[in-house]
């Protein structure tokens, strides 16, 4: 039994020492570094910036004229029409024929400039979408690894609480031996060794769920040999100097999703216009170069024909053409007043979208306001809790140690300082993780 706690001991106190030969020590940075590169919303949200950009770049591009290029091969037999000279000819031969044109949008009702407007801002959206998952997963490796260190101290609570139950256990057997007490207090005092012991498992457990979580979180195998670095915190002495109406309007300037929600909105009134450049006229301007050949025919007098060498002859046919085109919409079904109507309702979603992620962040900073106030007002208190139950365990530790004290009572006060350990450690780290929490809505990184 001694070699059991003398190991755990051991085991627990090299886990604690960062920098544990054997194993690497995890800081707070690196596992957050881990979580946002390997994180697959993240990388799922980066390619879909890329397709923004993709399709802004595409976009860009249709103001440039389009350019084609065209290269027939025909073989004609029997009666057909030299393309050449257009006369009917009544034998076999082959042509050649190509053409160059190109078509340049003079004018669509600016349908593509508001285009480039409108996927502009959704590309500038993205990025800040981006920001906002990292972010929720900031928050995600946060919680996960206070959780951590909190089931670690939790760990180093219960092993102090077994080891001093055994000690308990050693000097009863002594008074037990000499008399001084009856048999019930040592079996009363081996009882609570149990209930010590079975509290130092389940802590264990909690300190390998924990762990469990925060590589998940991370997604990377779990792995026995997973250590994190446990940073000291100073005592919180944490007082509210902002109220939460400030704290809100200071995180509607830095979070990213009230960025990205307004983004979206000015492209929903982009695409709106887009719509209803419909209605207006299209001008396009086009211009085609082109010649052909025929082997058919000649140059020369019908009496003494000559050859007509391909060169020669594709220049001589060259020819050009300019044009330009005016096309009035009249009446499309109905289309056009369609696209306009759903453009429009889409625009009022975003704007009610908009209005909907600003209250869900002043939600969010007036629960977090409110959890901050609550917790600091439990941590005082339950520092006076604990201030006060080490004060009576250690008297009645005395008491028990010269026998005046039955084992029971001893055991009450003694269970007693342990639970308002625990209390301390939950609400120290609760308070440490809720200002963090409103750091975070002010735009300050979390840091440990």
């Amino acid at each position: 039994m001694r070699m059991r706690f003398f190991i755990l001991l051991v085991c627990l106190v090299t886990f604690l020492m960062p920098g544990s030969v054997g194993a690497q020590t995890w800081t707070f940075r690196q596992c957050l570094d881990t979580a946002l590169t390997r994180n697959i919303s993240i990388n799922q949200s980066i390619l879909s910036k890329d397709l923004s950009k993709i399709t802004l770049e595409q976009n860009k591009a249709s103001r440039i004229p389009g350019v084609s290029a065209s290269l027939g091969e025909n073989l004609s037999m029997g009666w057909n029409i030299d393309p050449t000279t257009n006369q009917y000819v009544d034998q076999a031969y082959h042509s050649t024929n190509f053409s160059v044109s190109s078509s340049l949008l003079l004018f669509n009702g600016l349908q593509n400039a508001n285009t480039i407007r409108q996927n502009r801002l959704n590309l500038q959206a993205s990025s800040y979408d981006i920001d906002k998952v990292k972010n929720d997963v900031t928050l995600d490796i946060t919680t996960g690894y206070l959780q951590l260190l909190f089931s670690c101290e939790i760990l180093k609570t219960a092993v102090n609480q077994a080891l001093g139950t055994k000690a308990q256990v050693e000097l009863t057997e002594k008074f037990v031996n000499a008399g001084k007490l009856p048999e019930s207090n040592l079996l009363q005092i081996k009882s609570q060794l149990a209930t010590d012991n079975l509290s130092v498992v389940t802590a264990e457990n909690q300190l390998a769920m924990a762990k469990v979580t925060l590589l998940q979180l991370m997604e990377m195998p779990v792995s026995d040999s997973f250590e994190v670095y446990q940073p000291e915190f100073p005592e919180p002495s944490i007082r509210l100097v902002q109220t939460n109406q400030q704290i809100y309007e200071k995180a509607l300037s830095v979070q990213p999703q009230i960025t990205s929600a307004f983004l979206k909105t000015k492209a929903s009134e982009y695409s709106l216009k887009v719509s209803k450049g419909a209605r207006y006229p299209r001008l396009n301007l086009g211009a085609s170069l082109g010649s052909n050949y025929a082997s058919s025919r000649t140059k020369g007098s019908a009496v003494n024909p000559e050859n007509y060498p391909f060169f020669e002859q594709m220049w001589n046919n060259l020819g050009q053409t300019v044009n330009l085109n005016l096309s009035i919409p009249i009446y499309s079904q109905r289309s056009v007043k369609s696209n306009i109507d759903r453009a429009s309702i889409n625009l009022l979603n975003m704007q009610l979208s908009e209005q909907y992620v600003k209250n869900q962040l002043r939600k969010s900073v007036e629960q977090a306001y409110t959890d901050l106030k609550a917790a600091i007002k439990k941590y005082d208190a339950t520092q006076e809790q604990l201030a006060a139950a080490e004060l009576s365990y250690k008297a009645a530790e005395q008491k028990y140690t010269v026998g005046l004290m039955h084992a029971t009572d001893f055991l009450i006060e003694k269970n007693a300082y342990f639970k308002a350990q625990s209390n301390m450690i939950q609400v120290k780290y609760e308070t440490i993780f809720r200002n963090k929490i409103l750091d975070f809505y002010k735009g300050i990184p979390i840091t440990f």
